[in-house]
């Protein structure tokens, strides 16, 4: 679990949900800039959006085009939208090493892993290309396309099937 900063608690804008900092609608952005102008830790939270890469919303007063300028300047990340907490994208490519990111990475892995024991002991399941159009309840799955035999479900009789391709991950 990620901790806050503890300047968070001293904000001005904490508590504001009249106003929304996140997604400002326009007419609300002067409005969330007064308020930031007169925050004391407003360098902080400035310093903190430069520092994670921040992609929405005023931060320290500045918006994201204005963080952005203000990044390049000083060597910070630009602003970029992250994967979400959780995924093992946010783990291998942000580095996230939180308690829910390092969780999906381990589930990752271990499925990453099975997935190549499976191609290995030749239980992969193989695909197959329809050779004429097949009903798959309401809709119709035409020629060409490549489907995948469920285990435990028979190959429909009017699916004509095509030779397997091989392995297919």
């Amino acid at each position: 679990m990620t901790r806050r900063p503890s300047w968070r608690l001293r904000a001005a804008c904490r508590g504001r949900l009249d106003l929304d900092f996140i997604d400002p609608a326009h007419e609300q952005v002067d409005q969330c800039r007064a308020v930031c102008a007169e925050c004391s830790v407003r360098e902080l939270c400035l310093a903190g959006a430069l520092a994670s890469g921040e992609a929405w919303g005023i931060w320290g007063g500045l918006d994201a085009d204005e963080r952005s300028a203000v990044a390049e300047q000083s060597g910070h990340p630009a602003p970029a939208v992250r994967p979400a907490h959780g995924t093992n994208a946010r783990y291998a490519k942000h580095r996230c090493r939180c308690s829910a990111c390092t969780a999906s990475h381990a589930e990752y892995e271990r499925e990453r892993r099975a997935r190549l024991r499976a191609r290995r002991s030749g239980t992969v399941t193989r695909a197959y290309v329809l050779a004429e159009p097949v009903r798959c309840g309401r809709t119709w799955t035409g020629a060409g396309q490549y489907v995948l035999a469920l285990p435990g479900l028979p190959i429909p009789a009017e699916a004509k099937l095509d030779e397997p391709l091989g392995a297919v991950a």
